[in-house]
């Protein structure tokens, strides 16, 4: 997956993590290898993650069975407890590979008391099979209403860009300073995960623009059969025509319809108005 990559971690590492120390625990055997990526403070260890990963896993490499996968976890497991004494390896989200059940008894088996527990929700619409004609008729009347109201007198023009250069972080970066959100802390990590789904095809990168000048901008890849919503933003001087509302529909009707992705997925946060969207909350 997207978020369970060694190219991932590294990111992370370089543009979140610089100051703490990383650690990439391994097992291995003849054909499969299982990496733990994390992050030490004293005798704590937290995973190498933050809000801009949908969900934690360990990397993967090799064709090793479920068994296989739990004894190399599980010699990790036992490694880390002769030197640490507490791990979080939040955000952990079961997307039908028992990822949490299997770290949990991971580590269970090598003398941790090991517990799962709900820290946060990540929203996902199931769209497998599905025309955005159906998907939209589902939506709260609500925003149905907004759609149609605000986008008759809309001056607005959408485009869906799949490669990264200067003037569009320009773009992207001008809505952001415009919008309602606190400056980003990380925001060459945010121009890294750009730059890397455009070199593996995976960027779709919304601009809404009135006349020339941005005034939405959304920053999705597709991971899989999956599309992720990783970044919206608008400029709050728009308000009452709703360009970001009026984006994000066109948004999900290009994935639906388009890309014809099983699912779409909101990322971490329960936040209210990702419900219009979604279909159902999964347990991180």
């Amino acid at each position: 997956a997207g978020f369970h990559r060694r190219d991932w971690f590294d990111m992370l590492a370089r543009h979140c993590f610089a100051q703490s120390r990383v650690l990439f625990p391994m097992a291995q055997t003849n054909t499969t290898r299982a990496t733990l990526p994390l992050v030490e403070d004293g005798n704590a260890l937290s995973a190498l993650a933050n809000y801009y990963s949908f969900s934690y896993a360990p990397i993967l490499e090799g064709d090793g069975d479920r068994a296989t996968t739990l004894s190399l976890l599980a010699r990790i497991a036992a490694d880390l407890r002769a030197s640490h004494s507490r791990i979080s390896v939040y955000p952990l989200v079961d997307d039908g590979a028992g990822m949490p059940d299997l770290l949990r008894a991971a580590f269970a088996r090598a003398g941790w008391i090991a517990l799962l527990t709900d820290q946060n929700s990540n929203y996902v619409a199931d769209v497998a099979g599905q025309d955005f004609a159906s998907y939209w008729k589902a939506r709260p009347g609500a925003l149905r209403s907004a759609v149609r109201r605000k986008g008759k007198g809309a001056h607005y023009a959408h485009f869906i860009h799949r490669e990264m250069d200067d003037a569009l972080w320009a773009d992207y970066c001008a809505v952001y300073a415009a919008s309602w959100k606190n400056a980003e802390p990380w925001p060459d990590m945010v121009r890294a995960i750009a730059e890397d789904a455009a070199r593996r095809g995976a960027l779709r990168l919304g601009i809404t623009r009135h006349e020339e000048r941005p005034v939405a901008a959304q920053l999705w890849t597709i991971e899989g059969d999956t599309a992720c919503i990783h970044k919206i933003a608008h400029d709050s001087g728009e308000d009452t025509h709703s360009p970001g509302t009026l984006l994000s529909h066109h948004m999900f009707a290009h994935m639906i319809d388009v890309e014809e992705v099983a699912r779409i997925d909101y990322g971490t946060g329960g936040n209210p108005y990702k419900r219009d969207w979604m279909d159902r909350a999964r347990p991180m």
